[in-house]
């Protein structure tokens, strides 16, 4: 796309001083047009060992260390999205049911998730042990000098580090909040769980979006592959002549 976007102006320049012997700058932008439907980028996934070991290392002794062990947590188990989790407040929790209740910020759609043991466990031990007092109604807070709402970035770096200490090779894979959220529907495919299942897990609002994991499937992509033909020699020797 960007190359695209380059080349036009490189033969616009060149059409508007008349260095080419075609000089017809509508021509070649019709020759340069550009894509109607990029291409989708595969997602970058880890495996569950990578995933635990991100955890892992977190240091979940100290009160920050406890902060990002919660938050990474939710979206390892839950493949909610980085706005979802620095959005959490109290209301959202229902302690006597064991359950969340979220609104999506992005899709606006309301979904309900099991509130899972570990998850509840680390969230209670922020709570008491490591979160700043203050009013604000915002579960996960900023350990600056001005407490404050957290943002996006900041968490996709908090796992970003966690990556670090962990040392998984991220090469030729993204890093941050979502990969997370690409990990566990991934992982979930190789358990054999259904599209539909995933895709009301991660709160998707059609199946569509979440078929995107299919291509990231080897184990299925194999099964669907067909051997190669056997090819006589013969047929490359009449190719050349």
């Amino acid at each position: 796309y960007a190359t695209i976007l380059t080349l036009r102006a490189f033969f616009r320049y060149m059409c508007s001083n008349n260095m080419l012997t075609d000089n017809n700058i509508t021509r070649w932008e019709h020759i340069l047009s550009l894509p109607k439907h990029l291409p989708k980028k595969i997602p970058s996934v880890y495996t569950e060992e990578e995933v635990s070991r991100i955890l892992e290392s977190v240091d979940r002794a100290s009160a920050l260390g406890k902060r990002n062990y919660a938050m990474i947590l939710l979206a390892a188990r839950y493949g909610l999205r980085a706005s979802d989790i620095i959005g959490l407040r109290h209301c959202n929790f229902d302690w006597d049911t064991n359950v969340i209740k979220i609104r999506q910020s992005k899709t606006d759609k309301e979904i309900e998730l099991p509130l899972f043991e570990e998850i509840g466990r680390a969230i209670i031990d922020y709570l008491k042990y490591g979160r700043p007092k203050s009013d604000l109604p915002y579960i996960f807070l900023t350990h600056t000098v001005r407490i404050g709402v957290m943002s996006a970035a900041t968490l996709g770096g908090c796992i970003a580090d966690a990556m670090r200490r962990a040392g998984i090779d991220s090469t030729g894979r993204r890093k941050g909040t979502h990969v997370l959220r690409h990990s566990l529907a991934s992982n979930l495919l190789k358990a054999n769980e259904g599209i539909p299942v995933i895709s009301e897990i991660l709160g998707h609002e059609s199946t569509d979006t979440t078929k995107i994991y299919l291509q990231i499937d080897i184990n299925q992509l194999v099964k669907c592959a067909l051997e190669v033909p056997f090819v006589n020699s013969i047929f490359y020797e009449n190719l050349y002549h």
